[in-house]
């Protein structure tokens, strides 16, 4: 019953606050004349900081433009990309879990299961928090949302 409660807290008094800033035929939240994910290296994320990609090590992925912060990061990329792409491609997933695709602030982001997510953070309202009240079953519910989302 608590998860149930929780879930529709969300769902009723958060999804105001997000704003569905691309549409559904965009799968990443990374339009395709910038740089993907502020320019940060998807690699170094799963490591112990962030870094900044340069521009000498560019790589171009599924209309995305991405930047890492070495060839060695490019390569682990090249070599397993579903390993090191964010979750609901780059999208806020407490967004995703309440039915909008909203664009994060890169610099706020979680592994959970080995998978990248990112959250939005706004004002009075912290999308990682808010995820981390249950994620689990947010994880079940986006990943439904997702699906239906970036259907044509």
């Amino acid at each position: 019953m608590k998860t149930f409660i929780n879930v529709f807290i969300l769902t009723v008094i958060v999804s105001p606050v997000f704003s569905q800033e691309h549409t559904a035929d965009n799968q990443y939240a990374c339009k395709a004349d910038e740089i993907a994910f502020d320019g940060n290296d998807l690699v170094s994320y799963q490591g112990e900081q962030v870094l900044k990609g340069k521009e000498e090590h560019t790589y171009e992925y599924e209309g995305l433009t991405l930047r890492f912060a070495s060839w060695t990061n490019m390569d682990k990329f090249v070599e397993n990309p579903k390993k090191y792409l964010p979750a609901y491609g780059g999208w806020c997933a407490i967004a995703v879990a309440n039915g909008t695709l909203t664009k994060p602030d890169f610099s706020h982001f979680q592994i959970q299961d080995n998978k990248l997510y990112f959250f939005e953070v706004r004002a009075f309202f912290n999308g990682q928090t808010a995820w981390n009240r249950d994620p689990d079953i947010n994880k079940i519910v986006a990943d439904k949302k997702y699906e239906q989302l970036t259907q044509p």
